[in-house]
């Protein structure tokens, strides 16, 4: 059955593409009759666009819009469960059937768009957006007094000194917080990947290290994830940054306003925020900028000859840096300024996180000998990644999910020898194919330590008997992007439910898919040390990956192929969690169209691959053998019922993490001593396990979180939907007494 959960992106690019596959069932295309119903295929196109259009100026109405579209989904399926014949009168029945229901699928989206343009007159939403900015700025009022006392004390300029008596490299680590907004919650990885980029870190282990000192001097506060005992999230006090940004600039690092905004004039710093001040009065101003960071601009216009003149620039962060994936867009007029990137020599952390209209990365990324962190994540219109990205030797962290139109990976990628993240590693084609990179081609990757990858169709699945060969992974996230239909469930869509925060495309239509999961502030991104996926540690709901779940009787997961129930972060696309169908593998690769209306759709299944037998593409599980280094282990839409009999306690011992989120799964197995520490649960509607099985099975655990597991409600979570080992908990207890007593 069609998923209809997810961001409007998600589902529209999934239906788009199986009303293709449904449009190329039209027998006899020539014909009068036919021609008919091949111009209500076109119309339907035109009208999703619009409806896009129209969901995008009224932010906060894509859940509602989507529940609706339950309707048009279900069209949809029955247009695709009308078989072929070539006898004559049966085709004109089958015609006669196929335009019903194009007609019902146009009614039901005038139906839908009508309803959103007439909620747009209603001026409530503009009225309660302006009270939420006049709430927040009443509370911005009422800590400025208090940062004014402090700055009127005399300790104030004993402050000032004792900062500016860091050594270097710590005070410039505490230099790059000053860019962002008072309060805002940032992640680690952001701001370790920024120093890279410049060099105050040579690598993500020293960044580590110098985080830790900032924790430890009292300046920045941790934020936790109940699940982890790692530290991925943090922010700052906001009279600490005022401090932090005095001390920047008279230390030349950064400009700042009167009102404490970073500045976007390099004429005498280094440094610039967007938009960039056109005439700065230094001549070699140009060539002497390193960094350009984006805090603020949703809209970036540049000249073809932007990049020409910055041969120096070593961080350029154009993409978003918030984690709401959803909510915080950048869209750029095209990509022609890319053009010019052969001329930025020096650059090492290049960022296009969430820029729409790049559709593709000139060769000349190549050239790049020194990028070590490339950062493509959600560029939704980006179709293929060139083949000379192989050529960038130095790339340490390669971040590709949420891409929806890639197809293929570039066979040159196991050409990264520095290789040790790799998110969003797409497997769509066949096995055989030697033009495309493979999951066994990655075994040259010795310094591989995380990886995600998404299954785009069942042939493709086989490649996880290659994945042993990854010796070095320490964390693995796999995504199924296919969907199974299970005898006897109904294909009603409705009765559909909420996911909760887990999703992190929880944000409104001005994004187009996560996650993942709708994200909450702490939705994640895979990392170092961090948890990889967009890992979210909201209540919202899941996102790609497959679409919303939904009760089991009546009728997804995550955003789309988010890559995963999802992120949702924010969505799920792997198998439709909730409804347990059959379906025909959907391909959500190429899941994102743009605005444009003239965007190609997905691709239909190759003949090669509908050549072969089920028997022939189904993954032999004797056959896999997970790395035993693998301490993480993240499974999004698993299609199965039963635990996977390739994962096992006696082949890992090293695993302390188990995620299990979407999918099939009714047990978690027989297996026994498990070294599992933290075990998530999310969004598994049929996963039915006693309690005393679970803590014989698995004697090591320390947490577990559970969320939209019906069937597990009398385990002994709390409302949280989660279970700490008492002595656990005891150390909790004591690290929060122990929060605010560090100092500078």
């Amino acid at each position: 059955m069609f998923p209809c959960r997810g961001s409007s992106v998600e589902v529209v690019s999934r239906l788009m593409k199986r009303l293709e596959e449904a449009k190329g069932r039209v027998p006899n295309p020539k014909d009068a009759s036919s021609e008919v119903v091949l111009t209500k295929f076109d119309e339907i196109k035109e009208k999703m666009e619009d409806f896009r259009k129209v969901l995008r100026k009224f932010k906060g109405e894509e859940e509602t819009a989507m529940d609706k579209f339950a309707l048009v989904a279900g069209h949809v399926d029955e247009l695709l469960q009308l078989g072929t014949t070539k006898n004559k009168s049966d085709q004109e029945s089958r015609l006669k059937r196929l335009e019903s229901n194009l007609k019902k699928i146009i009614e039901n989206i005038d139906s839908i768009i009508k309803d959103l343009e007439a909620k747009l007159m209603d001026s409530s939403v503009e009225q309660e957006s302006k009270a939420e900015g006049k709430e927040e700025e009443e509370e911005e009022e009422k800590v400025l007094p208090l940062e004014r006392q402090i700055q009127e004390s005399s300790a104030w300029t004993h402050l000032l000194l004792v900062v500016d008596s860091f050594e270097t490299q710590l005070k410039h680590c505490l230099f790059c917080l000053t860019v962002f907004p008072a309060k805002a919650v940032l992640k680690k990885r952001l701001l370790i990947h920024w120093w890279m980029g410049e060099k105050i870190v040579t690598s993500s282990e020293e960044g580590k290290k110098c985080f830790d000192q900032l924790v430890s001097k009292g300046l920045i506060i941790t934020i936790k994830k109940n699940h982890c005992d790692k530290v991925h999230y943090f922010r700052i006090q906001s009279w600490i940054r005022r401090l932090l940004i005095t001390v920047a600039k008279s230390n030349g690092f950064l400009n700042f306003d009167q009102d404490g905004r970073p500045s976007n004039d390099y004429s005498w710093s280094r440094r610039a925020c967007l938009p960039l001040k056109q005439n700065p009065i230094r001549d070699d101003a140009e060539h002497r900028l390193l960094t350009v960071y984006n805090v603020s601009e949703r809209h970036v216009d540049f000249e073809p000859t932007w990049l020409v003149n910055k041969c120096e620039m070593t961080t350029m962060q154009l993409g978003r840096w918030q984690d709401s994936d959803q909510k915080h867009r950048i869209e750029v007029k095209n990509d022609e300024f890319l053009k010019g990137l052969h001329n930025c020599k020096s650059l090492r952390y290049m960022s296009l996180r969430g820029v729409w209209r790049v559709e593709t990365l000139p060769d000349s990324i190549g050239k790049l000998t020194k990028l070590v962190v490339l950062d493509l994540r959600a560029c939704h219109n980006l179709e293929k990644l060139p083949k000379a990205i192989g050529s960038a030797k130095k790339l340490q962290y390669l971040d590709v999910s949420e891409c929806f139109r890639l197809d293929k990976m570039p066979k040159s990628i196991a050409c990264l020898s520095d290789l040790e993240v790799l998110k969003g590693f797409f497997l769509m084609s066949d096995p055989s194919d030697k033009h495309v990179c493979h999951l066994h081609d990655l075994a040259k990757l010795t310094k591989l330590r995380k990886l995600s990858i998404n299954i785009g169709s069942w042939i493709a699945e086989k490649e996880l008997e290659n994945v042993g060969e990854l010796k070095k992974l320490t964390t693995l996230v796999i995504t199924w992007s296919v969907f199974r239909k299970k005898e006897g469930d109904a294909d009603s869509t409705r009765g559909a439910e909420k996911p909760s925060q887990e999703q992190e495309q929880q944000q409104s239509d001005d994004t187009a898919t996560e996650d993942l999961p709708r994200k909450s502030k702490q939705s994640s991104d895979a990392d170092d040390d961090e948890d990889e996926h967009e890992d979210t540690d909201t209540t919202e709901k899941p996102q790609l990956p497959h679409p919303r779940e939904q009760k089991p009787s009546t009728s997804d997961v995550p955003r789309r192929h988010k890559n995963s129930d999802p992120r949702g972060k924010e969505v799920s696309s792997g198998t439709d969690a909730t409804t347990k169908k059959k379906v025909q593998p959907i391909y959500d690769h190429e899941a994102n169209p743009t605005t444009d209306r003239h965007a190609p759709l997905a691709k239909s299944p190759t003949k090669s691959e509908t050549s072969k037998t089920a028997e022939a593409r189904r993954l032999n599980p004797t056959l896999v053998t997970l790395p035993p280094a693998i301490e993480k282990l993240d499974l999004w839409c698993f299609t199965e019922e039963e635990f996977p009999q390739w994962i096992s306690p006696s082949k890992l011992p090293n695993l302390k993490k188990l995620y299990l989120r979407g999918g099939m799964l009714e047990s978690l197995g027989e297996d026994r001593e498990w070294t599992v520490e933290a075990l998530r649960l999310r969004f598994l509607h049929y996963l039915d396990h006693p309690w005393e099985k679970l803590t014989t099975s698995f004697p090591c655990l320390q947490v577990v979180e559970t969320s939209h597991c019906e069937k597990l409600s009398s385990w002994p979570c709390n409302k949280e939907g989660l279970w700490f080992n008492p002595r656990t908990a005891e150390k909790n207890a004591e690290d929060e007494a122990k929060i605010g007593s560090s100092s500078i």
